[in-house]
């Protein structure tokens, strides 16, 4: 067969055909000195369907070459099955990864803007299973560990990140922080904390800004909480609701950030 027909029987295309010449994985059983021309037999007509079968496995022409090489029937191939399949399940936790990634992007971009910044109320905030990672640290910190939530359970993930701060700094600049996501459903993850995280009455407010004006949202809260003598109790929850952006730097000034600080 020249490799025209070649090619129409074997329903592999004249740019691979050239390429497994090439390369040593299929070489015709001639070529025509002077015009270059190919042709194709028997025992080429076999060795492709093996090429087929392989290569919809996703095995590269090395690895191909190597395979048709050294194994004489499907018995032998047990050692590369077992190589490919480690490789595809490695190749399917990175897609998932991505997957996760986008998930998190649109989830927080369906997350309402608020017009005004220090809007302040009490509201009682419902029951809400989550996970965290509690580490004692940076503020700045918390979004390597954000970064490991969404990574470990991101199709799980409802809503925005957010941290419970459960002491206040100390001199050094680090604090008891537990960087948490919502879920879905309840989950077991080793090193993680897993619960519920019960309905609480507590004095709220959005802030607009960069993280920095913070302790301006802070001290009006305290204001707040002082004048209609309430009494703070438990961790203090902030929500990001926008922060900097995952793909696309967001300007600081258009962060959105929920102070919740749970009182009775």
């Amino acid at each position: 067969m020249t490799i025209g027909e070649f090619s129409q029987a074997t329903r592999l295309s004249l740019k691979a055909l050239r390429i497994y010449h090439e390369e040593g994985l299929l070489v015709p059983e001639s070529v025509d000195p002077h015009t270059g021309y190919r042709k194709y037999g028997d025992e080429s007509f076999t060795r492709a369907a093996s090429i087929t079968a392989l290569k919809e496995l996703g095995f590269s022409v090395k690895e191909m070459t190597s395979i048709l090489a050294s194994c004489k029937d499907d018995g032998d191939l047990a050692g590369f099955l077992e190589k490919r399949l480690a490789a595809v399940e490695k190749e399917l936790a990175g897609m998932n990864r991505i997957r996760n990634s986008i998930k998190f992007l649109l989830e927080t971009q369906r997350i309402p803007a608020m017009e005004k910044a220090m809007h302040i109320t009490i509201q009682i905030i419902p029951p809400a299973t989550i996970l965290g990672i509690r580490y004692r640290g940076r503020y700045d910190e918390c979004g390597a560990h954000f970064s490991t939530l969404f990574r470990t359970v991101g199709r799980f993930v409802t809503g925005a990140p957010f941290c419970l701060y459960h002491e206040p700094a100390e001199e050094d600049g680090t604090a008891d922080i537990e960087a948490c996501v919502t879920l879905r459903k309840a989950l077991t993850v080793s090193g993680m904390n897993c619960r519920v995280l019960e309905e609480r009455k507590c004095v709220t407010a959005v802030w607009k800004g960069p993280y920095e004006g913070l302790g301006e949202a802070y001290r009006q809260l305290f204001e707040y909480i002082n004048a209609n003598q309430l009494e703070s109790n438990g961790p203090i929850q902030e929500v990001y609701l926008k922060g900097p952006g995952m793909i696309i730097p967001r300007n600081p000034k258009r962060f959105l950030t929920e102070i919740r600080i749970s009182v009775k």
